[in-house]
């Protein structure tokens, strides 16, 4: 079956999905989650070590397995919850989101040098992706491609139908560049793990983590303002909150500048993520790059 019938194939099973009341969909989510919550043992350890790093001696046995397993449910829900969006018009699933802290974009917007919306895999960040248009005149939001076409070309419609526009992450630098210039909104993320020559290692929950430089050294470059953004959900509505402005700090050292700005923004995001911890995707291996240091031979 070639990728054109694999994606025509692929979007009949969600149109048909997608006619299912939201109450059935979230059962099927939630079982799903459950399901692979109990066959995944590497990620099910990944999200075990996660939670000991970030928070230890927290929480006991019994509730890090349900901290777990609801970081199973809430992520398998993304999926469900984008199919349940898939057929909903922009005036139907604007009555989902709840948007805060707009003044704050708006503000950064006023600056005339465009404005860097920093956010992290929080919530349904699929779902507030798409959405960031119903608050912001076309913006734009840097990605990661699928290797898979059928699945590319589906996603790039969800994540673009209501005005956001995708910018693929290779070769992105000169089009953002361009795009902030003329004013306009990026969004990107900035909550993964890089190897040790892709960024600098800064605290992230008490551990250093290794963060890519290229969003500070972007920052610097344009001076556009930085403002996170929160997404979360809550019962049958979604909340983005815009907040207020990280400052640029900018010191003459161009390696302490990526350094520091770098903490400012991964601090931005652990704030966020500690403010409803259960629905951030702690599947991946945040701090699998390791410092390196000089053993002691004597």
């Amino acid at each position: 079956m070639n990728d054109d019938r694999i994606y025509k194939l692929l979007k009949l099973i969600i149109t048909l999905l997608s006619m299912l009341p939201r109450e059935f969909l979230k059962f099927f989510s939630d079982l799903f989650g459950l399901v692979w919550y109990t066959i995944d043992k590497r990620h099910r350890n990944v999200v075990f070590e996660n939670i000991n790093f970030a928070y230890p001696g927290k929480f006991s046995s019994v509730q890090t397995q349900r901290f777990i397993k609801n970081v199973f449910k809430n992520i398998a829900s993304i999926l469900f919850e984008v199919i349940w969006s898939y057929r909903k018009s922009k005036d139907q699933l604007l009555k989902y989101f709840v948007f805060k802290g707009v003044r704050h974009i708006k503000n950064a917007q006023k600056k005339g040098c465009g404005v860097i919306v920093l956010t992290c895999h929080m919530g349904n960040f699929e779902l507030g992706g798409a959405a960031l248009a119903l608050a912001v005149e076309t913006p734009y939001g840097v990605y990661r491609k699928f290797d898979f076409n059928p699945l590319e070309r589906l996603m790039l419609e969800q994540r673009q139908r209501f005005g956001t526009k995708m910018i693929p992450l290779r070769g992105a630098s000169k089009k953002i560049d361009v795009i902030l210039r003329k004013g306009g909104v990026v969004g990107t993320l900035l909550d993964q793990n890089v190897d040790w020559y892709q960024g600098p290692f800064v605290d992230y929950f008490g551990r250093p983590a290794c963060t890519n430089s290229g969003f500070a050294k972007l920052v610097l470059r344009t001076e556009s303002p930085v403002i996170p953004l929160f997404i979360m959900k809550k019962n049958e509505q979604y909340i983005m909150e815009f907040l207020p402005e990280v400052p640029l700090q900018v010191t003459g050292d161009p390696i302490k500048d990526i350094e520091n700005n770098t903490q400012n923004y991964v601090s931005a995001i652990e704030s966020m993520v500690r403010q409803c911890p259960e629905q951030y995707f702690w599947v991946h291996r945040r701090w699998k790059t390791k410092p390196y240091c000089i053993l002691n031979s004597n």
